[in-house]
């Protein structure tokens, strides 16, 4: 049977819905405005003179550090003073800029160490002076191409490359040292013949000297010991002991004759050689100078010049110049800046670049990375900052290395 209802339990239901009310309108106001809230936090805060740092935001937002690999290749890489300087580095650091990211370079000895620094993690990407090439992308990814270059030949620049290779060769002859000291002394030598042959003849009745004044004879004499060397003498002394010192001094000058024409000879054949390359097509059986582990090396030995690596340019020049190798083949640019610098021997450059190939920006396989960097270059280049970049290092507003 159903309890019989009383009117307090109607009057309590009631009661407790409008405090469950009041309670829900206290609390909706404080959660549904934050903003109000971390205000009176924020100024809570600051009164109470509590500093709370910057930020979240701030803290987990700051930009990315990139570790990025080069190594001296003048004039896109140089080192000065501790800092890096070049057309690479200038061009990365304006590709950071765009892509809001900081740099931390790694710093290594030659080529090898910069994929070996890629490779096995120590770097995120590379930038030198890397060119693009088929057995590379295998291996690594390049951003698209950041410079388009060529390779160029360099011989020692003659002090005067007018006239004949005879001529040069016996200008070369009479500036060297040692033979003018040689030609002074063959000098003496023909005076020291001439006087002796003039006094043992002076008194020889018919004899060479036998003149009314003694300058006479004896100029005739001299005459007689320079026409020797040509083998022009007509004239033969009289007295048994003159003839006994011309055979002697005869055989001297065929000795002095051909010593000068083995000098000539060989002086005038390194000048002909020097001469020889006025282009890749004259490079084929010929030693030739570069940096070893570069693509010049590969188009050397393909193109059947024996090539010559080095550790570095400066070595090369170096082997150029002791006529150990015949010309030095290496990138353009590079070789082209270290012709214009003093405190070397001279270079000559022949002709123009040749075996074009691009460098590019390396990166390990797959690196997302190398899509941004694609995005910044790609935006340098259309915006005009690219070719400011090029013209402050080759003079030049094209994204191709010209011959200075």
């Amino acid at each position: 049977m159903p309890r019989p209802f009383t009117g307090r339990r109607r009057a309590v239901a009631p009661a407790g819905v409008v405090a469950f009310c009041l309670c829900l309108a206290a609390a909706v106001p404080v959660a549904a405005d934050p903003l109000r809230a971390e205000t009176r936090d924020t100024a809570r805060t600051a009164s109470e003179g509590v500093s709370e740092g910057p930020p979240l935001a701030l803290r987990t937002n700051d930009p990315e550090t990139w570790r990025v690999a080069t190594h001296p290749v003048p004039p896109l890489v140089m080192e000065a003073e501790g800092r890096l300087r070049g057309f690479s580095i200038d061009l990365w650091n304006a590709i950071a800029r765009e892509l809001g990211v900081r740099t931390a370079f790694v710093r290594v000895d030659d080529l090898p160490a910069l994929f070996g620094a890629v490779s096995d993690g120590r770097a995120d990407l590379a930038i030198a002076a890397v060119s693009i090439t088929a057995e590379r992308e295998r291996r690594f990814d390049f951003s698209v191409t950041m410079l388009e270059t060529g390779l160029r030949i360099a011989v020692p620049a003659a002090p005067d490359a007018t006239g004949s290779a005879t001529g040069r060769a016996l200008r070369a002859l009479l500036s060297d040292a040692t033979f003018l000291q040689v030609l002074l002394g063959l000098a003496a030598l023909i005076l020291a013949v001439a006087a002796l042959i003039w006094w043992l003849e002076r008194r020889h009745p018919g004899g060479m000297a036998a003149r009314a004044r003694p300058a006479h004879g004896f100029a005739h004499v001299l005459w007689w010991a320079l026409s020797s060397l040509a083998a022009q003498a007509e004239e033969m002394p009289r007295s048994p002991l003159a003839r006994a010192i011309t055979v002697v001094w005869l055989f001297t000058c065929i000795a002095l004759v051909a010593w000068f024409t083995a000098g000539l000879t060989s002086t005038a054949t390194v000048e002909r050689l020097r001469g020889a390359i006025n282009g890749p097509q004259d490079l084929p059986g010929k030693r030739v100078g570069t940096v070893a582990h570069t693509t010049s090396v590969a188009y050397l030995a393909d193109h059947f010049a024996t090539p010559v690596g080095f550790a570095s340019l400066e070595e090369a020049c170096a082997a150029l110049q002791a006529g150990t190798v015949a010309a030095v083949v290496y990138d353009a640019p590079a070789l082209s800046y270290y012709a214009t610098q003093p405190g070397h021997a001279p270079l000559r450059l022949i002709g123009p670049a040749f075996n074009r190939q691009a460098y590019g920006i390396l990166f390990a396989a797959n690196d997302p990375r190398r899509k941004r960097v694609n995005q910044a270059l790609l935006g340098l280049r259309e915006d005009g900052r690219y070719d400011e970049i090029y013209s402050r290092w080759f003079g030049s507003e094209s994204g191709e290395a010209q011959d200075r």
